[in-house]
């Protein structure tokens, strides 16, 4: 089984064009995750082990995109008898730019949501272009983005702006694939790759050329043939 933790927004709807690819090879599983309330990784991580045992398994591999990433790392370390394979898509363990988080989470907790709403926007718009995504799988993007509740992504942007996961990596002993695109504008995804496999003992890095942040949408990643590769 594989389970794909979505990034801020949290739908598990982006994850359709990968989904479809992996579905013989593994039983393919999306959630949405928590919006609502001061939810902590804890939470966050304690969900996902729920949903892997409501679905009869003992283990599954877990694949974290972003924010999702993040859970990811997060559950590795709290539980590792559930992990047969950790795969972290353009993420991190701590957010290098640390005052722009926390002024990022400052406003989006403050601010009406309809007026984050044009910034996420054009954000958005520059990495789909990047990653060449098509006509109507940006227009499934814009619909499932929509859904999500500025108290949602605010409370995400605040879990961010405290975590560093970077003095445990070590501990991570699961086997780990980092994916990142050299394009990524949003985070340094290949530097952060590099950076978190250097700190684990059975990670690798595969760095996607012209790849951005939102490369799972694309056509430059596949990821049924980056899990089969040795």
């Amino acid at each position: 089984m594989l389970v794909y933790v979505a990034g801020l927004d949290g739908t598990g709807e982006l994850f359709f064009k990968q989904a479809a690819r992996l579905a013989d090879a593994y039983r393919v599983v999306t959630f949405r995750s928590r919006d609502r309330g001061r939810f902590t990784y804890d939470d966050l991580t304690g969900d996902l082990a729920a949903i892997i045992r409501d679905l009869g398994e003992q283990r599954a591999t877990i694949l974290g995109e972003s924010f999702g990433g993040t859970v990811a790392l997060s559950f590795a370390l709290q539980y590792p008898q559930m992990i047969e394979r950790l795969v972290v898509v353009n993420s991190f363990p701590r957010f290098r730019k640390r005052l722009t988080i926390k002024l990022g989470a400052k406003l989006a907790s403050g601010l009406p949501f309809r007026l984050l709403w044009p910034l996420r926007r054009a954000a958005s718009i520059l990495g789909l272009l990047i990653d060449r995504v098509n006509e109507e799988d940006r227009q499934r993007f814009w619909r499932a983005v929509s859904t999500v509740s500025g108290e949602a992504y605010a409370r995400r942007l605040e879990l961010i702006a405290e975590l560093d996961l970077y003095p445990r990596l070590y501990e991570i002993q699961t086997p780990t694939l980092f994916i990142a695109g050299d394009r990524d504008l949003l985070i340094p995804s290949a530097k952060e790759a590099r950076e978190m496999a250097a700190r684990m003992p059975s990670a690798r890095v595969r760095v996607i050329k012209g790849a951005g942040h939102g490369c799972l949408l694309g056509n430059r990643v596949r990821l049924d043939e980056l899990l089969t590769e040795e």
